[in-house]
C-alpha cells in the first residue's frame, strides 16, 4: 500500500470546493510572488488536496494543507497559516511564529513607512494585533504544541507528536514486539505556576521518544527527553517547504491550469 498524507497536525479537516481553492492559491499565488517572484511553487506545480482546520489557540485563523507534484513520480505536502490580513507557508523555521505571537508582524494594509494603501501619510507603523490566546491544558495549550512541533523542524524534519497506535506517522513502522503500544497515550497537560508543561510521545528520526515540554507565551522548549523505540519508523523526507515527500502521482486535475 502506498504511503499517505501525514497532517501537520490532528483535526476536523474540510476539504476546500473548486472554487475555493482556485481562490486561496490565487490569494497564495499574489503572496509567494512578492517573495519568490517567478519562483512561487504554486506557479510551477500542479497543487491538489487542498484543505483546512480552525485553530483554537489562534481563534478565527486556518492551516490549510495541501499536495504538490513535486516531480513526475513525487508528492510532498505543505501547509499553510491564514488568518486576518495574514498567509505565510509553513518552512520548518520558528521566526514567524514567534513574530506572531509578540506582535511583530507588519499590517499588510500599511507601507513600512507608514503610508497607507490608499497613499495618505502621517499614520504610525501598525502591526497585526496578537491572534495567541491564553493558552489552557485542556485544548488551546495541547492543540499549540501540536502545531509548533509539526510546523518547526529539527535537522531531519517535523517532531510529530504521536497519541495514537493509529498515528499516519506510524504507517510502515516495524516494531519487534508490541511493548510500544503501552507508551502511546495523548499529550497530558498541566498547569505549573505561569506555563505549561506537556508529556507526550515524539516522532522523530525514525524513532519513538518520551519528550517533556514547557510552554509559556508561545516559546516552546523540550526541557527533558529519553528513547522508547530506536530505529522502527521509516524517515520522512522532506525538502522546504515540502514535507512528507513520497512516491505517487496525483488523481486529481492540475489546479495551476485552473488558475490561469
Amino acid at each position: 500500500m502506498s504511503p499517505t498524507r501525514i497532517p501537520l497536525m490532528p483535526g476536523p479537516w474540510v476539504a476546500l470546493s473548486d472554487a475555493e481553492a482556485q481562490a486561496f492559491l490565487e490569494r497564495l499565488t499574489s503572496v509567494l510572488i512578492r517573495s519568490h517572484g517567478a519562483a512561487s511553487f504554486t506557479r510551477n506545480l500542479p497543487i491538489s488536496g487542498l484543505r483546512v482546520t480552525a485553530l483554537s489557540f489562534y481563534p478565527g485563523w486556518l492551516l490549510a494543507e495541501g499536495e504538490a507534484q513535486l516531480t513526475p513520480d513525487e508528492i510532498g505536502t505543505f501547509n499553510v497559516l491564514y488568518g486576518p490580513g495574514f498567509m505565510s507557508v509553513i518552512d520548518g523555521e520558528s521566526g514567524i511564529i514567534h513574530d506572531l505571537n509578540t506582535g511583530r508582524i507588519p499590517d499588510a494594509d500599511l507601507k513600512p513607512d507608514g503610508e497607507s494603501a490608499d497613499g495618505e501619510t502621517g499614520a504610525p507603523p501598525s502591526f497585526l494585533p496578537i491572534p495567541l490566546t491564553k493558552l489552557d491544558a485542556s485544548v488551546t495549550g495541547p492543540d499549540y504544541l501540536r502545531f509548533f512541533c509539526g510546523s518547526v523542524w529539527g535537522d531531519e524534519g517535523p517532531f510529530w507528536l504521536v497519541e495514537s497506535p493509529d498515528a499516519a506517522i506510524l504507517q510502515g513502522a516495524k516494531f519487534s514486539d508490541d511493548t510500544w503500544r503501552q507508551q502511546i497515550k495523548p499529550i497530558a497537560m498541566k498547569q505549573v505556576d505561569d506555563h505549561l508543561i506537556g508529556e507526550a510521545v515524539v516522532g522523530y528520526s525514525g524513532s519513538l521518544f518520551w519528550a517533556k515540554f514547557k510552554l509559556h507565551n508561545g516559546v516552546v522548549s523540550m526541557e527533558d527527553d529519553k528513547p522508547l523505540v530506536v530505529n522502527a519508523i521509516p524517515i520522512q523526507q522532506y525538502r522546504s517547504p515540502f514535507r512528507n515527500l513520497r512516491p505517487g502521482t496525483m488523481k486529481t486535475a492540475d489546479t495551476r491550469d485552473e488558475r490561469r
